[in-house]
């Protein structure tokens, strides 16, 4: 007991260590969650990019992208631009509703509007989860940057990158090799059965093919990867300035 007692570092010895793996435990924690919003900020991002009008009307211009049956390429672009502005709220259901064809008929059935709909639902959920996760990142940037705790950060945003270069490899993957297998499990996750398939007549077919959606998907994936690698560059080159500057 008396040697206990005058042991100073035997009796702090335990409480240290606790501390020390209560504050693993914490920043294990913090690492996870960088890395979950590294991967929604990453994977988010680029609707912003690719859901315009531009991209749509880019797809059309291409040689190779086959032509509608039922519609001329102006046409094409004019009821394309409507469906995507709805999707950003740059026009209301009501526009959307009240599109004409250039012989004068409507150019969407009520299923093809309810569907519209549910894809704009699932955008909102995208672009609040963004703007959700990214206003996380940067609250503990600052706040681990402040406490010292860098290392955490970029461990973090590491992780974050390899959980979304392997979803995106899975992506890519899995649409290479059965892309109507891969399209009807991405659509199973969002929408419910039978409320996204229709005829090949139908509006919503002529102008999204499935050509464009293949294209669509490989930019998407491509670009997320470019992303990731350049989170993972900046992390590396300010953990080596930090090592430098120690």
């Amino acid at each position: 007991s008396d040697c206990v007692a005058h042991h100073p570092c035997y009796t702090l010895g335990k409480p240290r260590s606790r501390r020390r793996v209560k504050q693993q435990k914490g920043a294990g924690w913090v690492e996870l969650v960088l890395a979950l919003c590294t991967l929604i900020v990453l994977v988010a991002t680029p609707l912003y990019l690719f859901v315009q009008p531009g991209f749509v009307e880019s797809q059309y211009r291409r040689e190779s992208f086959p032509a509608s049956d039922r519609f001329s390429a102006e046409e094409r672009m004019r009821l394309s631009r409507t469906l995507v502005n709805y999707l950003l709220h740059r026009a209301s259901a009501e526009e959307m509703a009240a599109l004409r064809t250039d012989t004068g008929e409507p150019a969407l059935r009520p299923s093809e509007l309810s569907h519209m709909a549910d894809v704009r639902r699932v955008m909102d959920g995208f672009f609040w989860a963004h703007g959700l996760a990214l206003a996380i990142l940067v609250l503990l940037g600052i706040f681990l940057v402040r406490g010292r705790q860098g290392p955490v950060l970029l461990r973090g945003l590491r992780r974050g990158v390899l959980l979304t270069v392997g979803l995106m490899v899975l992506i890519l993957v899995s649409a290479t090799l059965d892309f109507d297998h891969f399209f009807t499990v991405f659509h199973s996750l969002f929408f419910r059965s039978g409320t996204w398939v229709f005829y090949a007549e139908d509006t919503l077919i002529q102008l999204y093919p499935l050509p464009f959606w293949i294209t669509a998907v490989t930019a998407f994936a491509i670009t997320i990867v470019v992303e990731a690698a350049a989170v993972w560059m900046v992390s590396w080159l300010i953990e080596r300035r930090g090592r430098r500057a120690a």
